[in-house]
């Protein structure tokens, strides 16, 4: 291009410039990079004149949520977030952490440095990994910005999402919430064909599960000649996706309910003590894993797909990543099958905790220079004209458009090697997790069993009073005894002395009940029965 078509060019887009300041906007959510106070027109592509001449360059940094492809991935040169670049008109910079726990423990020394990027994932605005943040000024206040350069954010959004402790506080908006593929996502998952070859019905009590156990304890079901390595359940390090077996009795390790006008954590309720008991059972038998306490993530997975499990936890759309049925080794006609929890002493398990929908937070760091470049970037993101990318990856590699229809096969190499797809529709994908969204689903595979997953979900939810209830002062200064069977709690402590056999139930649950009223329980019940008030109106 020459120097004359150059002043040419620069001379159309600031005369466009000016008119769109006078004319009224009259258009859809096309989001582009650069955005302005109105609503920006819908385009088949980002308007020229909204991005910036130079791309700006983003610091983003989030998890590579355990994906095969998000763990090997060049970020520097990766070609989805070359397209993501291209596309929204910035120069994206992810960073990709390790997932789960080890994330938010990199987080606290990102914190604790002040190594931070332009927009950050977080589990909330207030955590423990980031204690006093919002108060402290760390993270920017977002709600003018985003009602200045964000209207596909606040559009797309619902409200119910900003009201979360999780993205506001006392009124303002620190954080850009994302949306949960489903807002009920866990199922159980059974080796549907261990339980033919034991000519088992799907069980569905407690008794039927135990009975199954046990089968699977005396026979070699994975055949490779070892009887005594595979396990009923399949527990996982910290009782992630693992947490089976409570609400049977009435009770989950990370809920809190209304006792005598108390809000009253479940860990310390005497029915706590019937699921432990029952616990220590699944262990003495052998029904469970005895490393249940140390099986990280990647060798929970690998001993699923080794033939070890005969029943896990997981959430219903990783049925076609996680689990499909090639990543299991050496087993011939593997099925699997999602089941209903089963019905205990206190009526039908469950498997999901209520929620407003949200996955996790998004924040920018006060130290940030690109706070309005960072929320026009997630304009588009949450634009209609982002959605085939973070559905179907890049035209042309991931999917082709026949006749104006888009055709996309998630099986196809380009989608299934390394589970690749995943990398664009949940890894880098700023809204959330794409693989259960319409546009995904309608080419998935296995689309019957999906949607039996997705209503056992629904119908497996624990009623708890404590629906996104603000993260506690008192676990500010005391974070072992957060409810829930998180690294170094208390609770995580004692039920596991009790599971292994190095305390008695009934001393180490009253010593444990002591301990964490002394150290700070006392104050999180106040503050927690201060908070359901309010929000309640008593």
């Amino acid at each position: 291009m020459t120097k004359q078509r150059n002043k040419k060019l620069a001379a159309g887009l600031a005369l466009m410039s000016a008119l769109l300041v006078v004319l009224p906007a009259c258009s859809k959510d096309s989001g582009g990079a650069a955005g302005t106070s109105a609503a920006p027109k819908d385009s088949a592509k980002p308007q020229e004149s909204q991005k910036p001449k130079e791309p700006v360059k983003l610091q983003i940094l989030t998890t590579h949520a355990n994906s095969v492809y998000g763990k090997e991935a060049k970020v520097a040169d990766d070609p989805y977030l070359k397209e993501m670049s291209r596309l929204s008109g910035y120069d994206l910079k992810y960073e990709l952490l390790t997932h789960g726990q080890d994330y938010d423990q990199q987080l606290t020394v990102r914190f604790a440095s002040n190594n931070l990027p332009d927009l950050m994932r977080v589990g909330a605005i207030e955590a423990s990994t980031h204690p006093g943040a919002v108060d402290q000024g760390i993270f920017q206040e977002l709600g003018p910005l985003i009602d200045k350069y964000g209207p596909n954010i606040k559009k797309k959004i619902p409200q119910e999402a900003w009201n979360s402790p999780n993205v506001s506080k006392n009124g303002k908006i620190y954080g850009i919430p994302t949306l949960a593929a489903l807002s009920a996502p866990r199922a159980l998952f059974i080796r549907q064909d261990w339980l033919d070859k034991l000519k088992m019905p799907q069980p569905k009590t407690i008794d039927e599960y135990l009975a199954y156990f046990e089968a699977v304890k005396q026979n070699d079901m994975n055949g490779n000649g070892d009887p005594n390595d595979e396990y009923g359940f399949y527990v996982r390090e910290n009782l992630i996706y693992s947490d089976l077996f409570f609400t049977e009795f009435g009770v989950s390790p990370a809920a809190w309910h209304v006792q005598n006008g108390q809000m009253i954590p479940d860990i310390i309720r005497p029915e706590m003590k019937d699921a432990i008991k029952f616990w220590k059972m699944l262990y003495d038998k052998g029904y469970i894993n005895p490393n249940l306490f140390t099986n990280k993530t990647a060798d929970w997975n690998a001993g699923i797909t080794q033939g070890k499990a005969g029943l896990w936890m997981h959430e219903v759309m990783n049925l076609n990543s996680s689990w499909s049925l090639d990543k299991f080794v050496n087993q011939p006609g593997v099925k699997l099958s999602m089941v209903e929890p089963p019905i205990g002493p206190k009526g039908k398990g469950s498997l999901n905790f209520p929620t407003s929908g949200l996955s996790y937070t998004w924040v920018i760091p006060s130290s940030s220079k690109h706070a309005e470049d960072a929320i026009k970037f997630l304009n588009w993101v949450w634009s209609d004209e982002a959605n085939k990318f973070f559905a179907y990856g890049i035209e042309g590699n991931n999917y082709t458009v026949e006749n104006g229809a888009v055709k996309w096969d998630p099986k196809a190499p380009a989608n299934a090697d390394k589970n690749a797809s995943d990398f664009y529709q949940l890894v880098v994908n700023p809204r959330g997790d794409g693989r259960m969204v319409p546009d995904a689903l309608k080419f998935a595979p296995n689309g019957e069993a999906l949607l039996r997953g997705i209503e056992i979900g629904k119908n497996s939810i624990f009623p708890a009073d404590n629906k996104d209830m603000k993260v506690l002062k008192a676990y500010e200064t005391h974070p072992e005894i957060v409810p829930g069977t998180g690294a170094g709690t208390l609770f995580l402590d004692m039920f596991a002395k009790v599971i292994t056999g190095k305390e008695e139930l009934d001393p180490a649950f009253d010593k444990f009940v002591s301990e964490w009223k002394r150290r700070g329980g006392d104050e999180a019940i106040k503050e927690a029965t201060a908070w359901y008030n309010e929000q309640n109106k008593k």
